[in-house]
């Protein structure tokens, strides 16, 4: 297993060095779902659609352990939603884009190959030129939404899947449970903690006892829950921090200056302390990279 944000960052690059902004997105229509593995072909063998979601959001962590993942049922529209972890980082167009081509591949496989869904939404902004998004999902895309969906017509619910194979969804089912009770998942609490330690960032260093008025639980008792998980409270600070300066330092248009303010850092210096603590560089070596410091 690789870190989400970390694969996120590899289809960032392949569209970087490709210069094909739908990258992920095309790659993911060539993809072949069952590629995936012992996840795909329990969704692709389930009785009905309705199994299918269901199982797909309740084993997706067999697969991918940074996803948030929800089935939802609201009027005659049935929502598959997911969005992915790492709060705050803006990397995900790319992977939102390739997983969302692949669960589509999926759909058409139990649905029929011409199905096309009701809508698509993504949690990223909207590229400047969506045509080749129209051509792929076939229905209309929305972009800047709460979650990535694929939404669909709740008739597909209760069809059956006449090419499942009962007997070895019978023999899959027991061992996708097994496998999920041996992952060590993140919290619904750490997930939180995560996301308000970003969230804190913009208005100073971020403090056990701000994250835990945020969460609505005592300082204590966030300090307890997070070393029941192995986590100090401080080292998952210094962890956002480290990602998010990655993340920032890519982008040009942040002055070091802002990057440090962004990361709830009071001066520059104390960010360029940090910074040479978790790689061993200086944030402005880091930023021109090999080629560049080497002129």
């Amino acid at each position: 297993m690789i870190p989400t944000s970390a694969f996120a960052c590899v289809l960032n690059e392949a569209a970087r060095a490709t210069g094909d902004d739908c990258f992920g997105l095309r790659f993911g229509e060539q993809f072949d779902p069952k590629d995936v593995g012992v996840l795909v072909y329990v969704v692709l063998n389930s009785p009905t659609f309705s199994d299918a979601v269901e199982n797909l959001v309740r084993y997706i962590h067999i697969h991918n352990r940074g996803v948030i993942a929800r089935f939802d049922v609201e009027g005659g529209l049935g929502y598959m939603r997911y969005v992915l972890g790492d709060p705050g980082l803006d990397i995900w167009r790319q992977h939102n884009e390739f997983s969302m081509a692949v669960v589509l591949g999926c759909f058409r496989i139990m649905a029929g190959a011409q199905s096309i869904p009701h809508s698509i939404e993504f949690a990223h902004e909207a590229p400047a030129e969506i045509s080749e998004h129209a051509r792929v999902f076939g229905c209309r895309v929305k972009f800047h939404c709460a979650w990535n969906a694929l939404v669909f017509e709740k008739k597909y619910l209760e069809r059956m899947a006449t090419l499942a194979d009962t007997k070895l969804y019978e023999l899959l089912k027991p061992h996708v449970e097994r496998v999920l009770a041996d992952i060590p998942r993140e919290t619904d609490l750490l997930a939180k903690a995560r996301r308000a330690i970003v969230e804190y960032m913009a208005k100073g260093s971020p403090t056990l006892r701000s994250v835990a008025t945020e969460l609505a639980v005592s300082p204590r008792s966030l300090e307890r829950r997070l070393k029941g998980h192995g986590v100090v409270f401080k080292d998952l600070v210094s962890e956002m921090r480290k990602r998010l300066a990655l993340d920032y330092l890519r982008d040009d248009r942040h002055s070091l200056a802002e990057i440090a303010f962004l990361l709830g850092y009071s001066e520059v210096s104390a960010f360029n302390r940090a910074f040479k603590r978790w790689t061993g560089s200086s944030p402005s070596r880091y930023r021109l990279g090999p080629a560049k410091s080497s002129r």
